[in-house]
């Protein structure tokens, strides 16, 4: 980041490429997380007294903390582009910018949520890719969600009364 900087339109391209990449983090997390679930199961260990605990422990962690660990993330990177909207101050002239960068991030994702498509119809990854419905949805409405984001974090910047770059008084 650099100093006395005031605003950075690439906040929303940021959130689209973070949620991709944590998207097919999880997947893959989750697809080995299930392929050593699936050693443990032939092994010795699957007769022993501790088999049940470590087979409930990597259920758990494949069905709900893969979905909430997503969801942390995704929600505190939208906390984050809101909060900045507010902390900075933008001359109203660079809307131009921002819409342009928005349009941008769209059309990078249109190819992004295609990718996820294809890691989605791969036969190893469909299972996985069933059981994560949040992550999945969330890939599937992308471009709804930088919409959504990408209009609010505009208005939040460009509506604040005295938005103009220097000038700190209010109307």
């Amino acid at each position: 980041m650099l100093k006395g900087k005031r605003a950075d339109p690439t906040d929303i391209l940021l959130l689209l490429v973070l949620l991709f990449f944590l998207a097919i983090s999880f997947v893959v997390a989750g697809f080995m997380n299930s392929k050593i679930q699936d050693v443990i199961s032939n092994t010795a260990l699957n007769s022993s007294s501790a088999y049940e605990s470590i087979n409930s422990s990597f259920n758990n962690i494949n069905t709900l903390g893969v979905q909430r660990g997503f969801v942390l993330f995704f929600a505190l990177l939208v906390v984050g582009i809101m909060v900045s909207s507010f902390m900075i101050r933008v001359h109203p002239v660079f809307i131009f910018i921002y819409i342009i960068t928005l349009v941008v991030a769209i059309f990078l994702a249109i190819y992004l949520a295609n990718a996820y498509a294809m890691l989605q119809d791969n036969p190893l990854f469909a299972e996985l890719s069933t059981n994560n419905t949040m992550i999945t949805w969330t890939m599937q409405h992308i471009i709804k969600i930088l919409i959504g984001v990408g209009a609010l974090s505009m208005v939040i910047i460009f509506g604040k009364v005295g938005g103009g770059g220097g000038n700190t008084s209010d109307i």
